[in-house]
């Protein structure tokens, strides 16, 4: 029997990874895809949120890029593979796990879809967030007419020239940052642009003074954790400002209210508008990946069950790492996943 088992090959359970590595401790890792798989997927262009020094898994990382430059997709991918391939547990790609389930002596047997079983004493879900796509809300109903389309789809920015074909605008259903890349893609391609939303869109800061006082936020938000430990509230990214807000203030992109439903190439919105659209891209989020959970708990698919230091409430010895307020406001961002990967394999040792 194995110690340790981590499912998922993402930041977070290359992180655990890399911590476990350092004390020692021996572990089995289980990726569905390859390493990185979700950060290979996306747009190779597209924008890491925060600073460089911010994100990387390792301090000693920090001057493989300018420490302070926001980095392009690609760069923290090449960061992952180059931990990834220092990693010396037993890590199985390719290999998705069907279920795990509890043994007569209360250990951890984790069946994959090759049909192997293996049992461990200590469990960790690594999942993230981007295998669940959520869909808008309010949901609507559509005919097929206008092909409709999840961000997560976009693997390439490129891809969005297949609607160039077509006169009408492209609609786009978020309010956060991916709405918000999402037009400015569509903007530098010259195709038109709708944004449905439900409620108002909040922008982040712009300009010079506003990157400086980003800098500084995350400084401080050290600080405030320190005062306060395991301070949690809503951490979703709101949109861009500068040529986002731009677009939107400027009535270039038409801010349209939520979808009622698509009929005959149509889409009808709620307030009973109805425009022609070249596609729908749903840029509306994610669900936490816990499908293995969902047998063992009755979470609705937008739910993080309770924990307490990391363990599941209920469900000794099976770990969360990468979810939203684990730990504290930042546990679902790069940089809450290297702390509290550090704290997790500390703990898992001591267990």
């Amino acid at each position: 029997m194995s110690a340790i088992a981590i499912i998922g090959g993402g930041p977070a359970g290359i992180a655990l990874a890399r911590q476990l590595d350092q004390l020692g401790i021996s572990y089995v890792l289980f990726e569905a895809g390859q390493m990185a798989e979700t950060w290979r997927s996306v747009p190779a262009d597209l924008t890491v949120l925060s600073p460089w020094w911010t994100n990387t898994l390792g301090w000693r990382d920090m001057f493989d890029c300018n420490p302070f430059a926001k980095v392009p997709a690609l760069s923290y991918v090449e960061h992952l593979m180059r931990i990834s391939r220092r990693l010396r547990g037993d890590i199985r790609e390719r290999t998705r796990v069907a279920h795990i389930r509890k043994d007569g002596s209360q250990q951890w047997v984790i069946q994959t879809e090759q049909g192997t079983a293996q049992t461990f004493a200590k469990v960790v879900l690594a999942t993230g967030y981007y295998q669940s796509p959520k869909g808008a809300e309010p949901a609507f109903s559509s005919d097929g007419s206008v092909p409709v389309l999840h961000a997560a789809a976009i693997h390439d920015y490129q891809q969005l020239m297949q609607f160039s074909a077509d006169k009408h605008p492209v609609l786009v259903i978020g309010k956060r940052v991916t709405a918000g890349q999402l037009i400015v893609e569509l903007h530098q391609r010259q195709l038109r642009c709708l944004l449905s939303v439900k409620t108002q869109i909040e922008y982040r800061r712009h300009g010079t003074i506003a990157a400086l006082r980003e800098q500084l936020y995350f400084f401080w938000e050290e600080l405030q954790l320190w005062l306060h430990p395991g301070l949690k509230r809503n951490s979703y990214p709101v949109m861009d400002g500068g040529l986002t807000q731009q677009l939107i203030e400027s009535g270039e992109v038409e801010v349209m209210p939520p979808v009622l439903t698509v009929t005959a190439g149509e889409v009808v919105f709620t307030d009973q508008q109805r425009r022609h659209c070249a596609a729908i891209i749903c840029a509306t989020g994610y669900d936490p990946s816990l499908g293995l959970l969902q047998p063992l708990l009755n979470l609705a698919p937008s739910e993080v069950p309770a924990v307490f230091q990391y363990e599941v409430e209920g469900l000794p010895n099976l770990f969360l790492l990468g979810f939203d307020n684990i730990a504290d406001h930042r546990s679902r961002y790069l940089r809450g996943i290297r702390r509290d990967a550090v704290i997790l394999a500390k703990r898992l040792m001591q267990r």
